[in-house]
């Protein structure tokens, strides 16, 4: 049975940059070339890992993990508004498939989600609800985050359940590489706009500000960003990108070998590459989903770090009984261009 892993980076400004670097059009042609792959192969089933920027899940109650039952996407800056396809049958025996691995996983029967799940399901499958999507969501944004370990063990667990089911399955990983919206993603409480604290505990189910005015903030802090990058107001230092950072990782993440990472401590990430560089579980659970399918190592396909995407930006894959005929069509059957 053949199996797809793609990993890429989602950000607000990935389809928007400002200003537009002159390695947009490559960011855009291994997208492209990612989608057509993936469309080319046509799943029976789509398994993305993916993190919530306090859209779904706020601080009152955060999962480590946890697995949509159904599943919304928001209108939000970068992402794609609509309803994801979930397979419940498939959700239902994964969630009891790592149940039963000691992997207690909670459970959404109305999961909303913004452009972590979003932006790379419309860009790469061409639709929200083309196919049949099983949405699982890892905590990578506030404290505390999960072991690489676990998080891998977990990916893992994943993968020997999609396994049984004998279908034609890709997996996606949402996230990363080095950046560090504080401001979306603070770890004081104390020292936050009261209303946005609120917001970040609360959802608005508390008064203050709702999901709408976040989106909205959202919007403009991504706007703001672009416009003092523009004007040289702020630098890649400014976003803590770390191309140095991004290379070890990505180095042992093309070797393949996995449980390198579980040394790896969190706060140290943090420290060198960001609080969002905590991401790159997301590309780790769905590679160990993967290689527990029989998948091998990843291919990086592209890479930039710049201030312009306020991100590092990187685009892996693996692939395996994909025909070379198909791959050469310039689209899969009813694919249009990728939208970032």
């Amino acid at each position: 049975m053949p199996y797809l892993l793609t990993c890429v980076s989602h950000g607000p400004a990935l389809g928007a940059p400002m200003p537009r670097p002159p390695e947009h059009e490559s960011l855009v042609a291994a997208y492209e070339a990612r989608a057509r792959a993936l469309q080319a192969f046509d799943p029976e089933l789509v398994v993305i890992f993916a993190p919530d920027h306090y859209t779904g899940v706020h601080l009152q109650m955060v999962p480590p993990f946890c697995i949509g039952l159904n599943c919304e996407a928001v209108d939000d800056y970068g992402g794609h508004p609509g309803r994801l396809n979930v397979p419940q049958p498939v959700a239902w025996g994964c969630i009891e498939s790592l149940r039963s691995a000691d992997f207690d996983v909670a459970v959404s029967h109305a999961m909303t989600v913004d452009h972590g799940f979003s932006q790379p399901l419309q860009g790469l499958a061409g639709g929200l609800d083309r196919y049949p999507v099983l949405p699982i969501l890892i905590n990578t944004t506030c404290r505390p985050v999960s072991s690489f370990r676990r998080v891998r063990s977990f990916g893992a667990a994943v993968g020997r359940y999609v396994k049984t089911l004998g279908l034609r399955t890709a997996f996606i990983g949402s996230g990363g590489l080095s950046h560090h919206p504080a401001n979306i993603f603070p770890q004081d409480l104390g020292s936050t706009d009261p209303d946005i604290a609120r917001y970040l505990l609360h959802g608005g189910m508390n008064g203050g500000m709702g999901r709408t005015e976040w989106i909205a903030q959202l919007a403009r802090w991504t706007e703001e960003g672009g416009q003092k990058v523009a004007s040289g107001e702020r630098t890649a230092k400014d976003f803590r990108l770390n191309p140095a950072w991004d290379k070890q990782f990505l180095e042992a993440f093309a070797a393949g070998k996995l449980d390198v990472f579980d040394a790896w401590d969190p706060l140290w990430v943090i420290e060198q590459a960001g609080v969002a560089a905590m991401e790159v579980q997301q590309w780790i659970a769905a590679a160990a989903a993967a290689q527990a399918c029989g998948l091998g190592a990843p291919s990086i396909d592209f890479y930039f770090s710049g201030a312009e995407y306020r991100i590092s930006v990187g685009v892996a894959h693996t692939s395996t009984e994909v025909t070379p005929e198909k791959l050469e069509e310039p689209h899969a059957p009813g694919a249009g261009p990728v939208t970032l």
